[in-house]
């Protein structure tokens, strides 16, 4: 089911170091009224480095915000919509 972000829903981006050269993002939206977590994603894709990982997860952040804005919470992945929602 595809939930519509309010205005002002704040993202954080974390890139994790998963093993030595694998890297990944993670994205947690945050509810702007309450500050709850409204949803956690985690890219599917590993990175060899850092710098890759947090670059698509930037690129991912902008597809959320962007979906959310404009058709409600669309599922992303790895910084491209797929069109599943997600918890």
């Amino acid at each position: 089911m595809t939930q519509k972000l309010r205005p002002g829903t704040r993202a954080t981006l974390q890139v994790r170091q998963l093993l030595p050269g694998e890297f990944a993002w993670i994205i947690t939206l945050l509810d702007p009224e309450s500050g709850n977590v409204h949803s956690t994603n985690y890219s599917e894709k590993r990175y060899g480095s850092q710098d890759e990982a947090s670059a698509a997860g930037k690129a991912a952040v902008v597809e959320f915000l962007g979906a959310g804005a404009k058709t409600g919470l669309a599922g992303v992945k790895d910084g491209k919509p797929d069109g599943k929602p997600r918890p």
